[in-house]
């Protein structure tokens, strides 16, 4: 490696890669690879993230430093280790130069990208290293697209279910101490083979096959979803245990002709009220929220969620210990140009949307449509898998006829089926009752906080109001400690603070999740440039935070009043 100097008075590394001399940037004109990053900056938002592939001799560090602000965050990741050994380690506070690794980038990337900023995220590859660097160009491209799909479909998932997750949430607590956690079955299967049950078209023929050889099932641990409950049952198969995280009522309509089945059901918080009120069998509970805000359910596991049923039902066989787990129905894709198979279709599905958006390979090679929703599905199953590669007690195995599975070889169900035995026994899931839970007290404490946050919410609108029609025109840096503009201000910064960061948040997370969203894109317009000018204006603060209440008021509001109408639902008390 060898620093060169540029035509136009820069500095540029030449290195040798792939027994090829190469320079990191354009030896020429250096001053337009600087430009180049400096126009896709250009319009960068107060909060954006900038995420840069390529240091070099670090040229362009001086201009970068002028256009982000203190709230802006810059990592650089550079691929070549000596040019990342003699790089500048004092780039500030908020910029950092990290030397490219796989896992490093996607923690990075999973610990920074947010719902509030998924809009707000710059990218840029500098001077000749997307080229040169081509293999970790790809896999870093891969892993932001993949967090940035998963974050946005948090978002898409909070608009869409905010509401009947609390309502969901609220019912289900009546289930919770007659419910086994489902780490009382840990390891409970260990290498007895599992069968994960989707209704993917595929699904049709495999049925065939499992019937074929009924007899050779007892010794597989099935594990299925609500849709598949039916055409598993009608063909004379009893699944081991039934998984259920949608929290729609058409979860419920799929499962309503089967609900005296004498199977365990699992469940987290915001599965379908409905059918956990309703259904006779065993339940068994996994969790996302309650172990995060109730005393004595810190301990309860989560499943994995990768934006179907099948990832939660792959991941429960894979805490029983279950090996090889195997893929039925998994298609990820419209094989044979259809959504489900005909034996897992309902009403429901008429008014679906489901046209291919893109094609990928399927088992044999070829090209198959699906869209982006499943593809990221598969991605995220892929992502699973890929988790366990250094375990050699997990194996993964894809029966389906869709989509080609990384991580999980094609394999003929009826060929296993025939040809296979294993050395695990298969054992029931029996009931464990530990938890007890005093719902009316916890409900009463939720509400207690809810409506202690609408106090507060209205005396910050009162705040905002003062501030406005007293119409001040201040900078809020050159002020006093004890100001009272100031005073206000912080105190309005306080009620935001510990509301956004108060665990019993949580209890309305997709209503905030939705809520902050909303107020990040209507307020994007603040340029990185204009941070400290505008973050001091006390008319400014006032007017965003009069916006910020007022949304955050309705919310609450309309909160209350969800939890109220749900436990006059489902519970013999009402709240008062």
């Amino acid at each position: 490696m060898k620093k060169i100097k540029t035509s136009d008075g820069y500095e540029v590394y030449r290195i040798k890669h792939n027994k090829t001399y190469e320079y990191l940037a354009d030896c020429t004109h250096y001053k337009e690879e600087i430009l180049k990053l400096l126009d896709i900056i250009e319009e960068l938002k107060f909060d954006s993230l900038v995420f840069l592939f390529g240091f070099d001799t670090g040229a362009y560090l001086d201009q970068l430093k002028k256009c982000v602000c203190s709230h802006n965050k810059v990592f650089i990741f550079e691929p070549n280790r000596s040019v990342f050994n003699h790089s500048s380690k004092e780039l500030g506070s908020n910029i950092q130069i990290l030397y490219y690794d796989d896992e490093l980038v996607k923690k990075i990337f999973e610990n920074t990208i947010n719902f509030k900023n998924i809009n707000n995220i710059y990218f840029h590859a500098f001077g000749n290293y997307k080229r040169i660097y081509q293999r970790e160009y790809d896999r870093l491209i891969k892993h932001l697209d993949w967090t940035i799909m998963n974050t946005a479909s948090q978002v898409y998932l909070a608009k869409r279910f905010k509401k009947v997750f609390i309502q969901n949430m609220i019912a289900n607590m009546k289930i919770t101490s007659n419910s086994t956690i489902i780490n009382h079955y840990e390891l409970s299967n260990q290498d007895v083979p599992a069968i994960v049950v989707s209704g993917g078209a595929s699904l049709d023929e495999n049925i065939k096959d499992m019937v074929k050889q009924k007899e050779k099932l007892k010794n597989y641990f099935i594990i299925t979803g609500s849709r598949t409950v039916k055409a598993l049952v009608d063909n004379g198969i009893i699944p081991d245990m039934i998984v259920t995280v949608d929290p729609i009522n058409a979860n419920y309509e799929m499962m309503k002709e089967y609900m005296d089945l004498d199977v365990p059901l699992v469940f987290y918080e915001y599965s379908n009220r409905y059918l956990l009120n309703h259904y006779k069998g065993e339940k068994v509970m996994t969790s996302t929220l309650f172990s995060r805000t109730i005393k004595g359910f810190g301990h309860i596991k989560s499943v994995y969620c990768g934006g179907s049923v099948s990832h939660a039902c792959i991941d429960v066989a894979n805490m029983l210990g279950c090996s090889p787990i195997l893929f039925v129905g998994q298609d990820f894709a419209y094989t044979n140009k259809k959504h489900h198979a005909d034996s897992a279709l309902f009403p429901y599905d008429s008014s679906a949307n489901y046209e291919s958006h893109l094609f990928i390979k399927d088992i044999y090679g070829n090209l198959t449509g699906t869209s982006v929703t499943l593809n990221s599905f598969r991605k995220n199953l892929e992502y699973y898998i890929s988790c366990f590669n250094n375990q050699p007690r997990i194996k993964f195995i894809n029966c389906s006829y869709g989509a080609e599975i990384n991580g999980a070889p094609h394999k003929e169900l009826s060929e296993i089926l025939a040809n296979e035995s294993f050395a695990g026994k298969k054992k029931d899931c029996l009931p464990h009752y530990e938890l007890n839970l005093n719902i009316k007290e916890t409900i009463d404490s939720i509400m207690k906080y809810l409506n202690e946050f609408l106090t507060k919410t209205n005396q910050g609108l009162e705040l905002c109001q003062i501030i406005k029609t007293e119409n001040k025109v201040k900078s809020l840096v050159d002020v006093q400690d004890d100001d009272i503009d100031l005073q206000r201000i912080l105190y309005i910064i306080q009620i935001v603070n510990s509301f956004e960061n108060h665990p019993y948040s949580m209890y309305i997370e997709g209503y905030i999740t939705d809520f902050l969203y909303e107020m990040k894109e209507s307020n994007s317009h603040m340029l990185a440039k204009d941070y400290e000018r505008l973050t001091s204006d006390l008319q400014y603060q006032a007017q965003f935070f009069q916006e910020y209440f007022q949304q955050l008021k309705k919310i609450l509001e309309e909160s209350i009043d969800i939890i109220r109408c749900t436990v006059s639902e489902f519970y013999e008390w009402h709240i008062v």
